[in-house]
């Protein structure tokens, strides 16, 4: 995978990836700290602001369908994981 925060492009295999602003701006938060749990609050607030702090279960919405833009099989991602009850952490599953 490969993020080009510069011009908003994602690259999956060398093929070009179409994600909404919200989406891309999940993955550039994980992508960037690979490894670190992210709680779903810390997402909601990295992609649309504290203004939606109520919405916290829209990320996994989000993420839901971020994983089926990058990922070979969303049900088994290798990508972003989820961390139950805690949110998402991006990189090799634990």
């Amino acid at each position: 995978i490969v993020i080009n925060l510069s011009t908003y492009e994602v690259k999956v295999n060398d093929r070009l990836i179409d994600l909404t602003p919200t989406e891309f701006k999940i993955l550039a938060a994980l992508a960037q700290k690979p490894g670190r749990v992210f709680s779903r609050l810390q997402l909601l607030n990295i992609s649309l602001g504290e203004a939606f702090a109520n919405y916290e279960r829209s990320i996994d919405t989000h993420v839901s369908n971020l994983r089926k833009k990058i990922e070979e099989d969303s049900s088994n991602p290798k990508y972003i994981h989820t961390v139950y009850g805690i949110g998402y952490r991006f990189g090799e599953k634990r």
